[in-house]
């Protein structure tokens, strides 16, 4: 998919595939319905669907490794912002505010993709695996705890969006 989209804005390609891939028709609502649901980080699904257009199986470890690199700063700094942003939707007078939070939290988000992007290209190579969306998308869900009611169908419903 990241080759059929065919463009680059920054110097992360993780960066400019998320960005490419939640404008796609139903994704961005299917990874805040596993964000909001599951408790999923959606830059990490992101993260495993980008290795998967790769052709690169998603490592347990290597997974283990980015998430204790990124942990502090999504809950540190990405989570407190889209609380926030949230909260003031119910204040019609704080739009502006709430529009530069907005843009505060994206910035964190980007952030938080340079990290994982950087880790990634100093790790050693994950292994060549044809279409692994599916396993590197599972391994992501499985790092939230084990599987709920109705998180697999979410994960399923999200590998078919990523594949269209």
């Amino acid at each position: 998919m990241y080759a059929r989209i065919g463009y680059r804005m920054s110097n992360n390609p993780l960066w400019d595939y998320s960005i490419a891939t939640y404008s796609l028709e139903g994704v961005a609502p299917a990874c805040l319905a596993l964000q909001d649901n599951f408790g999923l980080d959606v830059n990490v699904l992101f993260y495993a669907s980008w290795l998967a257009q790769l052709e690169r199986l998603l490592s347990h470890d290597h997974l283990a490794g980015m998430e204790a690199l990124i942990t502090d700063w999504r809950s540190d700094r990405v989570k407190p912002l889209r609380a926030l942003r949230i909260r003031w939707r119910q204040t019609p007078q704080a739009g502006s505010l709430r529009d530069q939070i907005k843009s505060l939290e994206l910035r964190a988000e980007r952030q938080q993709q340079n990290m994982m992007y950087s880790y990634c290209k100093r790790s050693a190579e994950l292994p060549w695996a044809e279409r692994p969306l599916r396993e590197n998308l599972a391994l992501v869900a499985s790092f939230a705890g084990p599987d709920c009611e109705g998180r697999s169908a979410a994960i399923e419903h999200l590998a078919r969006l990523f594949s269209s």
